[in-house]
């Protein structure tokens, strides 16, 4: 059995913390011992460039040539082209991956062509998490279908909500088709600030509609300016925490470290006893 988990960030809309989310729960996945790989699946390259890469485009080799090697049926490039931060380990992305998706619908067995490209690397990496694009595209699809478990991050906003739907319809539409061991981890509400009254209303119909279906992580990642700060630094909320002088903007962005601490625990949690119940099942 593969002790690779491979988790998808996924939603349709944007703005609702799906870098912030990849990088910074890798992060803590890492910080548990674990071996974690990130992987830029977004055309902006907004992780590559959270992992310190800010010139995306003078990256020599990144995931889209990656998949166009696996597409032409050629051997992939040998050299490791990971960017290695202290937690986790990054495949970069920049715009050539746009050229890609103009690409792969012409390619016979298309959705799986990122499965292809991961294959090595499960062998090598505990757990794998995907960065992916805004959109329900074929580059979503090749993420779902190559996926575990997919997280999705929601922001308390009308029009995430609407994205929410969307992708776990594409998920249900995903498990039926190609790829029957998926499932969704969890709904993870981000950009969370609990003294709006919109919040609150909205927090409700997530946990009226969704709660039933799918999972709702009782952690929510709080509205903190330095986290985002921390991305264009280049830095994990743990790295920036440590930079704070502010007590006040210490303890709340200290409160978004926690909150992804304790998914990071949750997920490690949860494969533990569904490999626990697989063995002894044999």
């Amino acid at each position: 059995m593969n002790k690779c988990t491979t988790i998808a960030i996924l939603n349709q809309k944007g703005g609702v913390g799906k870098t912030t989310t990849t990088y910074n729960l890798g992060w803590e996945l890492g910080k548990l011992g674990k071996k974690v790989l990130l992987v830029d699946f977004d055309s902006q390259g907004n992780l590559t460039m959270q992992a310190g890469v800010m010139l995306t485009d003078k990256l020599k080799i990144t995931i889209a040539d990656l998949m166009m090697a696996q597409m032409k049926d050629i051997p992939l490039p040998e050299d490791d082209i990971t960017i290695k931060k202290d937690m986790v380990d990054v495949l970069p992305c920049n715009i050539t991956l746009s050229g890609v998706d103009n690409t792969i619908n012409g390619v016979m067995e298309r959705e799986f062509v990122l499965d292809g490209v991961l294959e090595k690397y499960k062998e090598i990496y505990d757990y794998i998490l995907i960065d992916c694009q805004p959109t329900l595209g074929m580059l979503p699809i090749n993420a779902m279908a190559t996926c575990d478990k997919v997280i999705i991050p929601v922001v308390c906003e009308l029009w995430p909500i609407k994205g929410l739907e969307a992708a776990l319809k594409s998920i249900a539409k995903i498990k039926r088709r190609m790829n029957t061991k998926i499932e969704v981890a969890g709904i993870l509400i981000t950009k969370y600030e609990a003294n709006l009254s919109e919040t609150k209303h909205i927090e409700g119909i997530i946990s009226d509609v969704f709660s039933k279906k799918v999972h709702i992580f009782e952690n929510k990642i709080v509205k903190c300016t330095k986290l985002g700060q921390a991305g264009r630094e280049g830095l994990s909320a743990s790295e920036k925490m440590k930079t704070i002088g502010s007590k006040h903007e210490r303890e709340t962005l200290e409160r978004v470290v926690n909150a992804y601490e304790t998914v990071a625990k949750e997920i490690v949690m949860n494969d533990k006893k569904q490999r626990g119940i697989l063995n002894g099942s044999k």
